[in-house]
């Protein structure tokens, strides 16, 4: 009898080790990751030559990582009080508060800030740590001298196939913020009210037939 039990059980413990071998468990990616942000702006005479400016340039990167349940900004919605500033004059702030405040409720991780680009065309590097947590990633720059016209790359999933991606370039895409009426590089402030939602550029002096060329691209590189 005791020899019929110890059988039973040898082949439910067999059966169980087979059915376990099985099972794939997909691996979680490292909890954090480093990472090299490399803008690189191809904005030149050559590639936008309707009254290019000969001041071409790009204001300090700043931006953050994130989850889900937030927006640096939203295309169709009203830009906040940092949006506006970035996009008027370049200025981090309130940007950077209003990002404090995103990393202090928990929908954001990391600031990300950084400089700019004197003279366009040219390039810029910046480093930033990340969790998988908040695996998205949001820059932005002002596109200068304008009236409220600002560079972004927004939500950028830094995580594929559940592992961190060795590299990600994403082109830029060019914004108007709402907030100004000007319609030329140099136009005098002419403050917009009430403000417009934030919405693509269609019109010149940067887009020739409703397209604009790109303008430059940024590039996620894995360092840790």
């Amino acid at each position: 009898m005791k020899v019929s039990i110890l059988t039973g059980l040898f082949f439910v413990l067999l059966l169980g080790c087979s059915k376990n071998e099985n099972i794939v468990v997909e691996p979680d990616p490292e909890s954090s990751a480093r990472y090299k942000l490399t803008f690189n702006a191809t904005w030149s005479a050559q590639t936008h030559p309707n009254e290019f400016p000969s001041s071409a340039h790009f204001s300090g990167l700043i931006g953050m990582t994130h989850n889900s349940n937030v927006m640096l900004f939203t295309k169709g919605e009203l830009a906040s009080d940092g949006i506006k500033n970035m996009a008027e004059t370049g200025s981090k702030n309130p940007l950077e508060m209003e990002i404090q405040s995103f990393i202090s409720n928990g929908t954001g991780s990391n600031l990300i800030s950084g400089a700019g680009i004197n003279s366009s065309p040219g390039e810029v590097s910046l480093e930033f740590n990340i969790v998988s947590t908040h695996s998205l990633v949001s820059v932005v720059s002002m596109l200068a001298p304008s009236p409220d016209w600002f560079i972004a790359v927004t939500n950028i999933n830094l995580i594929e196939n559940n592992e961190w991606v060795t590299s990600k370039t994403i082109t830029v895409e060019i914004y108007d913020s709402g907030t100004d009426n000007g319609s030329t590089f140099r136009s005098p402030d002419e403050p917009t009210i009430p403000t417009l939602p934030i919405n693509n550029i269609t019109t010149p002096p940067l887009a020739v037939n409703n397209v604009v060329a790109p303008l430059g691209s940024i590039t996620f590189t894995k360092i840790e």
